[in-house]
């Protein structure tokens, strides 16, 4: 199997979070095939659209041996799922001897959909096209929830036990064929409410299960409860699907207002700034090499920065200054995914691909860490809502001879920015 990141492994409340089991989760499930006869269709393929040619220095290479790299691919990686073109998601329901369901499939349903393809409509520009299908009814898993031993963090031989039995379950009422990834949403009341446990998880690589029809479920994401996220859970789970890891630090979650706080669906996906950061968008292929600056050479450069949230301009400066290592600049306001966000301006934060997921790939640079912002959001998460830098700020690294000054703002809702290297 593929290590893979684990969500299962975050409290989201008081605490910390062990790492142990982190290693085997992540989200979605290829399905390999023929046309669905419950869509019909032919299959898509699975790949990760931008790699990282050598022309490309600010594209920063994965990194061979880290979990769930945030570098770009040198080749495909069928681990995970297409991020361009049309999506095809296959979308169950479960419940249990013990747990059976007390809501209707339909209203369980429209927890997560329409809100997950159009936030990904939002997120990609109209480049992914998130398309579900389910089948809206419950299906009752032979064994009853707590004889799975089903838990915070828990392990692959759990997931495949249920996989193989939700496969036997199903039968031959579905074809599994011809879907990118796999969506199990449990009957809520299965397990604790995720405001104490938090239980949805997703995994890809190897195979849990092979259904009646040939096809593996390989990438599987598994919602449980009334998540504190409400649909975004799900989009969580499933950009774990598409290769992006996570940005929450696995050791002490409290620790992830250091790295990238409410700044990433991939962070905490129930922050105020819901959307993705513009190298995220990038890896997946949702923004064209000419709208990402590189600064590789000395010298000053200005640059314009269109938002991150609407299509179209300059979504980042990427600053390289390691094989592994970069700063980028993008503009965030409150708009679009983020239109709940509780500041605007310029963010900086460091990638690393040397970095495993759940250990801080990203971090962002706080413009202000003597305050936070926007406390009514999170008791505990709030001190990087007010870390993008304003007109008249400049962040600078001199170790590195690395500065970004913010000249101003103009009436679209852009930034102008001094890129300075020495």
């Amino acid at each position: 199997m593929t290590p893979s990141t684990c969500r299962s492994n975050r409290r989201r409340s008081r605490g910390t979070v062990g790492k142990g089991i982190r290693g085997a989760a992540i989200a979605g499930v290829l399905l390999l095939g023929g046309g669905s006869t419950v869509i019909g269709s032919t299959p898509v393929s699975s790949s990760t659209p931008h790699a990282a040619p050598r022309a490309r220095p600010c594209a920063l290479r994965a990194h061979r041996d880290t979990e769930m790299s945030e570098g770009f691919p040198t080749g495909r990686d069928p681990a995970y799922a297409k991020s361009t073109g049309e999506l095809r998601a296959l979308t169950l329901f479960i419940d249990f001897p013990d747990a059976p369901a007390r809501e209707s499939v339909r209203a369980r349903h429209a927890e997560f959909f329409p809100f997950v393809p159009q936030w990904y409509a939002r997120a990609s520009y109209g480049r992914l096209r998130y398309r579900s299908f389910p089948v809206l009814r419950y299906f009752r898993m032979p064994r009853t929830f707590e004889s799975y031993g089903i838990a915070r963090g828990y392990g692959w031989s759990v997931h495949r036990a249920m996989m193989r039995d939700l496969a036997a379950v199903v039968g031959r009422s579905v074809d599994f064929r011809g879907y990118d990834l796999v969506n199990v949403i449990a009957t809520p009341n299965a397990g604790p409410p995720a405001n104490e446990t938090v239980l949805s998880v997703t995994w890809t690589g190897g195979t849990a299960a092979r259904t009646h029809d040939g096809a593996q479920l390989d990438r599987v994401s598994v919602i449980y409860g009334h998540d504190q996220a409400g649909p975004r859970v799900l989009a969580h789970e499933n950009g774990h699907s598409l290769g992006l890891p996570d940005l929450y630090a696995v050791d002490d979650f409290h620790r992830t207002d250091l790295l990238a706080g409410q700044w990433d669906t991939m962070s905490l996906d129930w922050g105020l700034q819901g959307d993705l950061f513009a190298w995220h968008k990038w890896r997946l292929g949702w923004l064209d090499d000419a709208q990402v600056g590189c600064v590789t050479t000395r010298g000053t450069q200005d640059f314009q920065l269109a938002p991150v949230e609407l299509p179209g301009g300059r979504k980042a400066v990427v600053i390289p200054y390691g094989r592994y290592v970069a700063y980028v600049v993008e503009a965030r306001t409150a708009q679009g995914n983020d239109s709940a966000a509780c500041s605007e301006g310029v963010l900086v934060y460091r990638v690393r691909t040397d970095v495993d997921s759940g250990d801080g790939p990203i971090k962002v640079i706080d413009a202000h860490p003597a305050t936070s912002a926007c406390d009514f959001s999170s008791s505990a998460f709030n001190s990087l809502n007010d870390a993008p830098y304003r007109t008249g700020e400049r962040f600078a690294d001199p170790a590195k001879g690395i500065g970004v000054a913010v000249l101003g703002r103009d009436a679209e809702g852009g930034w102008t920015i001094r890129v300075t290297r020495r």
